[in-house]
């Protein structure tokens, strides 16, 4: 445990094998199957529940779907706990969820351009984040696996320093609105690093808000899915049900849609690359 920690705590994830993350995956899949069944009649928008996201140009490709454990009980009062004691243990500080969701990439389905979460969640009264993905698939270089970059020059030019559990992490400068909102600058992309982390159903990656991240689209035949379940710091509030209500009412904002192969409403006129600001 004190490697997976060493390791979480300087380079901000950590890949789990299943036999590590030990979580009942048996039981995970039923429970998304009951969701999935209940998803194919649900649209975007409709009255607080379940949030169903198609791909872009492909409008009857299922993408996402997300408020797991706002519609299952046994995400909420199993899996969501033994997540975040997988968290609290590397992170050394208690969480609260924030949100989830469940990622079908089909073959063909997109890429997930290079894109900090923390960008998409800053727009809430949380600064720091940490993602537990649970493995349904196993996830190799055909399908997409999840891409995390390793070095990068932490001060570039337009970056935020934000002090977090962590110390001092770069919001690094990035799109705003149009086609790209949310993709890194690609001059800062080109400089960084990439790690491919091929995993196994059952295998849990850790990783928090600032952690630069990708993935490529699914050349393979088969579907990969990766359910992502995100907390924030217990310290911060609760806002699960805040996330929720506000992505109800207002489905297509960009802010929902942080480099994501998704359908919505993001300005289509480039707004360059600018540092966000809190």
């Amino acid at each position: 445990m004190n490697a997976s920690r060493n390791h979480f705590q300087q380079q901000g994830f950590v890949h789990l094998e299943k036999s590590r993350a030990n979580l009942d995956l048996g039981r995970i899949e039923s429970a998304l199957d009951e969701i999935s069944r209940r998803a194919l009649s649900a649209q975007t928008g409709d009255t607080p529940g379940l949030v169903v996201v198609t791909e872009a140009g492909k409008a009857g490709q299922l993408c996402r779907i997300e408020y797991l454990a706002g519609s299952s009980p046994y995400y909420a009062q199993e899996l969501v706990p033994c997540l975040a004691q997988l968290i609290e243990q590397h992170l050394g500080r208690p969480v609260n969820l924030f949100k989830d969701k469940c990622n079908f990439k089909h073959p063909g389905g997109g890429a997930f351009t290079p894109h900090q979460d923390i960008t998409a969640y800053r727009h809430f009264a949380s600064y720091y984040q940490v993602t537990a993905a649970v493995l349904l698939d196993a996830a190799i270089e055909e399908n997409g696996a999840l891409e995390i970059a390793t070095h990068w020059d932490l001060t570039p030019k337009g970056a935020q320093l934000v002090d977090t559990p962590r110390g001092i992490l770069p919001q690094l400068p990035s799109y705003q609105g149009g086609p790209r909102n949310g993709d890194i600058d690609d001059s800062l992309c080109a400089s960084m690093c990439w790690q491919r982390i091929d995993a196994a159903p059952g295998d849990v990656i850790l990783f928090d808000s600032y952690v630069p991240h990708r993935s490529s689209e699914n050349r393979s035949s088969s579907t990969r899915r990766i359910l992502f379940f995100t907390f924030n710091l217990a310290s911060e509030g609760d806002f699960y049900q805040e996330y929720y209500r506000r992505k109800w009412a207002t489905p297509d904002n960009p802010i929902f849609h942080v480099s994501t192969p998704t359908l919505h409403s993001a300005r289509q006129t480039d707004a360059g690359t600018v540092p966000h600001s809190r």
